[in-house]
């Protein structure tokens, strides 16, 4: 609840510093093209509206494509505007023969769906005004630059705290499916409460791809940003404990499977299922417990995870010496019998 209500103020606060650049940018865009003759100055909020991007480097991406992309379209059809009509087919034409090119040449649809824009415009508004397609350029440009310049001036995009912070609410919900694997495995592995650790094994595995959009998304965010400090060893150290988290996910959804059908074979014995369920439930203990104690020494969103290290936790399960001989051939046996059973081939008796 409390990471819920963080996230809720967190994209409020996100969405009040979008309006406030895009309003500050536009404005003072607007001032510059007029400060520079343009006849046209909204062409220059246009471009700033359409270039602040979710992070300074799809802002400046965005904003060098829309460059081009101006640039090309008025090339393509400049010295043959004056001398077509404006229609239908003049202008369908205009926009077949500017953006053949481009195609062919694989560039970037954002610079092809600019050219397309920019023929249509100026071919329409250069018959009304001869300064169109001089402001155009001029103003793109003014906005483009505008656009940059405030994302990197006023609160840069920054997503390591989001990601962070879905970092730990995944962390929190893996150590919850952790205690609840060992209850069930301690209750006989009953079959309706199976299909229920199914389900939030796949809504966690969802929520996983959602953490690592995050950390995509944070990582680009830092890129082109002066005012990281230690933002990138931060993150650094987050990716590190996701992985360590990813291979918690898959260790826990795999061995469900493999009680399960421990079970259903009638081989599991109590004092097996007592040892088991007393394993996992440690290992899901202090996956939570390293989660909590780093949320409270810091926030959640500012947190430098300390790395697992499960060499602390005392092994319960012993095997016979006769059997860790053959260990790894029996856990390859049996991954392969279970790829086979799922697979639909013939499980071998």
């Amino acid at each position: 609840m409390k990471i819920s209500k963080e996230k809720q103020k967190f994209e409020l606060i996100k969405g009040l510093i979008l309006i406030t650049k895009i309003a500050v940018a536009s404005g003072v865009s607007w001032e510059v093209a007029k400060l520079f003759g343009s006849k046209h100055p909204y062409l220059a909020p246009l471009t700033v509206i359409l270039s602040i991007q979710e992070t300074i480097q799809h802002s400046a991406m965005y904003a060098f494509y829309r460059i081009i992309g101006t640039l090309f379209g008025i090339a393509s059809i400049i010295l043959i505007i004056k001398h077509l009509e404006v229609n239908g087919w003049t202008i369908g034409l205009l926009l077949a023969i500017g953006m053949i090119l481009p195609v062919l040449l694989r560039v970037h649809k954002t610079i092809i769906y600019q050219i397309a824009l920019t023929i249509l415009l100026v071919f329409v508004f250069v018959h009304k005004t001869s300064y169109y397609a001089t402001d155009r350029i001029r103003d793109t440009i003014i906005g483009a630059l505008v656009a940059v310049i405030i994302q990197v001036v006023i609160f840069p995009p920054n997503y390591v705290k989001e990601a962070n912070r879905t970092l730990s609410q995944f962390g929190l919900h893996l150590g919850q499916l952790f205690a609840k694997t060992a209850y069930w495995v301690n209750n006989n592995c009953n079959m309706i409460e199976r299909k229920n650790l199914m389900e939030d094994t796949t809504s966690l595995l969802q929520e996983l791809h959602q953490v690592e959009k995050e950390f995509k998304k944070a990582e680009k965010s830092l890129r082109l940003n002066p005012f990281t400090k230690n933002e990138n060893q931060i993150l650094k150290k987050s990716e590190q404990f996701l992985v360590q988290l990813k291979q918690g996910y898959t260790y826990i959804s795999g061995v469900l499977g493999t009680f399960s059908d421990w079970a259903e074979a009638d081989y599991i014995s109590t004092l097996d299922r007592q040892k088991w369920s007393i394993q996992i439930q440690m290992l899901g203990k202090y996956i939570t417990e390293q989660i909590e104690k780093t949320s409270e020494t810091s926030p959640v969103s500012k947190a430098s995870f300390d790395l697992l290290d499960l060499s602390s936790i005392p092994l319960q399960i012993n095997i016979s010496p006769e059997l860790e001989f053959h260990r790894y051939q029996l856990s390859l046996y049996n991954d392969t019998i279970k790829l086979m059973k799922n697979l639909g081939g013939n499980d071998k008796k």
